[in-house]
This record gives structure tokens, sequence and C-alpha cells, in this order.
């Protein structure tokens, strides 16, 4: 296998199964520009190789010159080896209420951190402060990002959540969004129940109901909460239902399980 052998790939995100029973899905970047999306039968890379990038990527068959963003890496049933099997140029889906002004792609970011797959803390040329992106890591993710982008569409200039800063684009589409970063912010702990009271109360004036208020999705900054997390966010005009969030709000402060962590700070 020659030393370059798909030397122009990385690893941007994946999926996978570890049983080795259902397709993996890969999505990487070729060139430093295009992004491809890929699946690979089961069997096909040993279980071990499956998520570290520098093992597998050369463990994969030679990617396809051309502007394909599909692919479907399976084994030749003559050789056993791996080939691709198919590869196409698709028209993906992307986030439709683009209600914001502005779009940036992706690759305009430089990374400081990442926090999860699809969650980083990054700078761009055009601020001078550290932003946080969100993206949709593979196109069937889209429709969740369609909701917590509309919901900060309702909360916009509210001061319940990070400032919404622009749209993320690749390839055109929208597959996330651009946030203020919370710079030297908590979570929230028993200590800030007032304040994450006077949060989700306001939250809720707006006749929107949160759905995933655990002690993670309150940043603490300067003795106020922030919200975060919009994903489970819906229109809201029964009362009983607010009321029944708002009263929840002790219970998730004293709840000792990590459920939530992690998504806006860096684990420790």
């Amino acid at each position: 296998m020659s030393s370059t052998h798909n030397s122009n790939v990385e690893l941007l995100a994946v999926l996978v199964d570890w049983d080795d029973e259902e397709e993996g899905e890969y999505r990487f970047l070729v060139d430093g520009k295009h992004v491809k999306y890929v699946t690979v039968d089961p069997g096909v890379i040993p279980k071990d190789f499956q998520t570290f990038g520098p093992i597998l990527i050369p463990l994969l068959p030679p990617f396809p010159p051309g502007e394909w963003n599909e692919g479907h890496v399976s084994k030749d049933p003559v050789s056993r080896n791996p080939v691709f099997s198919s590869y196409s140029h698709s028209d993906l889906p992307g986030i439709s209420n683009t209600w914001h002004r502005m779009r940036i792609d992706h690759l305009e970011f430089k990374e400081l951190r990442r926090l999860r797959q699809n969650i980083y803390v990054v700078t761009h040329p055009l601020f001078d402060q550290a932003l946080f992106i969100k993206l949709a890591q593979f196109p069937w993710k889209i429709p969740f990002f369609e909701a917590e982008t509309t919901a900060y569409e309702w909360i916009v200039n509210q001061g319940v959540g990070p400032k919404f800063i622009a749209h993320l684009t690749e390839a055109g589409r929208v597959i996330g969004f651009v946030l203020e970063y919370i710079e030297g912010a908590r979570s929230a702990d028993v200590g800030d129940l007032v304040a994450c009271q006077d949060s989700l109360a306001q939250l809720h004036s707006l006749g929107i109901k949160h759905g995933d208020i655990n002690k993670y999705n309150f940043l603490i900054r300067d003795g106020k909460a922030v919200l975060v997390d919009f994903e489970s966010a819906q229109k809201c005009s029964e009362k009983k239902e607010l009321e029944a969030e708002y009263e929840q709000i002790g219970q998730s402060l004293s709840d000792p399980s990590r459920r939530g962590g992690g998504n806006y700070l860096e684990d420790h």
C-alpha cells in the first residue's frame, strides 16, 4: 500500500455499531475542502479500528476522484478487499428555516477545542472572541437542528440563551449554527436555584417550554443563568405544563448523574 494512500482524507465524524452488525457512518473531509459521507458494510473494517482515523483511513479503499458526496464501501465479492461499491452526488438536506441574515461556511473556522463530534469552540477572522458551533454531522440529523434553529429564532434578543451569530453551512446548505461562546461559565448546581428559576420563568413568559432542563443546560456566569440546548423546545400555552417544568428545577439541580453533561462545557 502506498504511503500516500488516502493521505488527503481526514475523519470528521463517525457513528458505528459496536457489535458490527449494522453499517458504519462516516463524515470525511477530502483535500481540505470536500465533505464526503461514507457508509461501510459490517465486517469490512476490524472493530478495533473503526473509529481511529489514522488506522481506519488507510484500511479504506482509495477515495474516488470527482464531486461525489455520498459513497458506500463493501467487500469485493471476488477479492474480499474493501471497495467503493457506489458513489454519487446527492442533493443533501439542509435546515430550511434560515431566518438569520448571516451564513458562515464550516471551513472558515479554526478549531480551538472539540467538545463533541458535532460541537466545537472555534475562532473566526470576523470575530475577536471565541465562538461555539453545533452541526448535524450526518444528513439524517437535520430535523433536530431545524427545531433548535427555530427555537433560537423565538428567543432572539430576549437574553435567555446565547446570542445567535450565524447559520453554519457546508457546500451551501445549512447544517447547524454559530453561537456566542459563554466564556467563564460553569454548569448550575443547587446553589443556583433562584438564578435558574429566573431564567426559566423568562423563557416561559415567551410561551416556550424548554423540554430538557437538566442542570447542564443552565450555564452560570456572573450570578445569572443562561439556558442552552433548545432542540426539545416547543411553543406551549398550557400553564400546567410550564408550571410542571418550573417545579422540576430543584430536582434537576440536585441530580448527581452526568445526564446531559458535556455539551457546552468541557468535561473535567
